[in-house]
Parts: C-alpha cells; structure tokens; sequence
C-alpha cells in the first residue's frame, strides 16, 4: 500500500464530516496527475458514517482512552483464556463502565461540533466500542480512527469493508507484545484477588448479620413469650376481680338486709 494513501486516509478522516467528500475529490484530483493508481485508491475511500466519524473523532482527540479501552479487551480476553471467572466479572463490569464512559465522550463531541449524536447513532457507538473490547481485530481498527461504518459486535468479519486504508499495523510481536500481555494478566489476576478478599469480606459480613438476626429472633421470642404471660395473668386477675367484685356486691347486699331486720326488730320492742 502506498505511503502516500496512508498519509492522505489520515487527512480525510480527521475532517468534519461534511468536509470528506470535497476533501476526497481534491486528493483524487492532485494524485491523478502523477500517479493514476494512488487516485483510484483515494477515490475508493469511502465517507464515514456519523457514528464510525465520531469514533474517528474520539480516537485522534482522546487517545488515551481509547487505548484503555484496546487494554481492557486484551485483559477480558487474557483472563478467559485463564478461565479466571472472577476477573471475568470484574473486567466485564468495568467494560461497561468505560464503553459507557466513551460513548457519552463522543456524544459531547457531536454537540461541540453541532451535530448532536441521536439516540439510534449513540447505540452505534455502543456496539462499536463492545466489539472493540471483544475483538482485537476491533480494537486496531477503533484506534486507527478510519472507520466507515459502525461495527457490530457479533460480527467482525466484515472489518475490511468497514476500515479505509488500514494503518500499516504496530508491530505486537515480540517482548513488547510479551509484555503487555504479561500485564494485563497480572492486572486480571491483581483483580480476581480483590474480588476474592471483598467476597470473603461480604462473606464474613454476612456471617455476622445472620448471628444478629438469630440473637433478635431470640430475644424477640423471649419477648413474646413474656408478652404473652402478662396477658395471661392480666386475664386471670381481671377474673379474680370479677369474681371478687360479685363476691362484694352479694356481701353488700346481705349487710343491708341484716341491717334493715335490725331496725324492724327495734322498733317491734319499742311498741
């Protein structure tokens, strides 16, 4: 592939959107007067749909977490080659924080640019992102910021179609590759570790409420029981008083009745 075409895909695809097409015109104009080849080429490079320009937007102006974002994928897919489930979890979690973090990203750089992203358009993102963690192929293609189309994460096959001009690729073979990947697995391991020690420690938690909740359903059983004694002798006193009560009432009676005979009897004597 030409030099030249790499420096000119460059060009084109850090344009506005709505500069491409002119842009590209031009280039084939200036090329096809020294060479013919390079000409057809530019003329094939193909304008970037707004969400696949947006991706090429953020690639070139955020870099860096773009590259997060290359760094995540390689640890998921380090991690399940380990079968390490909990770093899995861990990384999975995070991927959706960073896709989400990133498309947000693009979107305020639509509206800076005054084309605000549509809802339709911010699922694109989505799912451009998600297959950049999912695929390495992905990931280069995301970074190389000359996307022409969203990506789907189910289905890269159809990369080349979807990149113009592919950047001539970095050179990942070797002990630079050797040790990124040895990172990323000590990051995956590193993370699987912390997920451990905060399951034993929510473990341990959990331990500790249980036996609270047993020690307060003792005393809560204990309560009720004395509750339900209190009842019971209030019952049973509230009886005796009725009882007592009655008992009273009758002995009322009689002391009156023994009374009245008493003053029937005196005045009987009197006469």
């Amino acid at each position: 592939m030409p030099a030249d075409l790499d420096q000119v895909a460059d060009e084109l695809y850090a344009l506005p959107r709505d500069e491409f097409t002119a842009a590209r015109n031009a280039a084939v104009k200036r090329a096809r007067q020294h060479d013919k080849e390079l000409a057809e080429q530019i003329g094939a490079l193909r304008r970037p749909s707004t969400a696949a320009w947006l991706v090429n937007l953020l690639s070139r102006e955020h870099p860096d977490e773009v590259a997060a974002l290359v760094e995540l994928g390689d640890g998921l897919r380090a991690a399940q080659d380990q079968l390490e489930g909990e770093a899995l979890r861990r990384l999975s979690q995070q991927r959706h924080e960073v896709v989400h973090g990133l498309v947000q990203q693009a979107r305020a750089l639509a509206r800076s640019a005054g084309h605000p992203a549509s809802e339709a358009v911010a699922r694109e993102l989505e799912n451009t992102f998600t297959a950049a963690v999912n695929s390495s192929a992905a990931a280069q293609a995301v970074a190389g910021g000359r996307l022409t189309t969203a990506l789907d994460p189910a289905d890269v096959d159809g990369l080349p179609e979807q990149v113009a001009a592919t950047p001539a690729a970095r050179d990942d073979a070797g002990p630079d590759r050797d040790e990124r990947l040895r990172r990323d697995l000590e990051r995956a391991r590193s993370a699987a570790a912390d997920a451990d020690a905060e399951r034993e420690k929510a473990q341990g938690e959990l331990t500790d409420a249980e036996h609270a909740a047993d020690d307060a359903a003792g005393t809560l059983r204990e309560l009720r029981s004395r509750i339900e004694a209190a009842e019971q002798a209030e019952h049973d006193a509230r009886r005796r008083a009725r009882s007592a009560q009655r008992d009273l009432d009758a002995a009322d009676r009689a002391a009156r009745e023994a009374q009245r005979r008493v003053r029937d009897l005196e005045r009987r004597k009197q006469h």
